[in-house]
């Protein structure tokens, strides 16, 4: 989409001097994205204890499962990428 936007001079210099090597479209395109994630992360941190009944029962659950931790740990991928879990095919847990 094509529109004609007045920003201030301060506020765009600073914007490229963050982001060497990009256009001033890609720039702006890159922070209205930060904009709108960081905007969308406050709402639901905002939500933190408004649902009481959903609280985390990891450290219950470790308690009552001494072995919990390491199954878990054993799942997780060794590269750290939260995406790709490591499940063997033997999986017996």
């Amino acid at each position: 989409m094509r529109t004609t936007l007045d920003i201030e001079n301060r506020l765009l210099d600073a914007l490229m001097a963050r982001s060497p090597g990009l256009s001033m479209t890609k720039a702006i395109e890159r922070a209205i994205e930060q904009y709108i994630r960081t905007d969308a992360y406050e709402r639901v941190r905002a939500l933190r204890g408004a649902f009481p009944e959903l609280i985390d029962r990891t450290t219950e659950f470790d308690r009552l499962d001494p072995e919990r931790p390491e199954r878990i740990e054993r799942l997780r991928p060794a590269n750290g990428d939260p995406r790709r879990s490591v499940i063997p095919a033997d999986r017996t847990a």
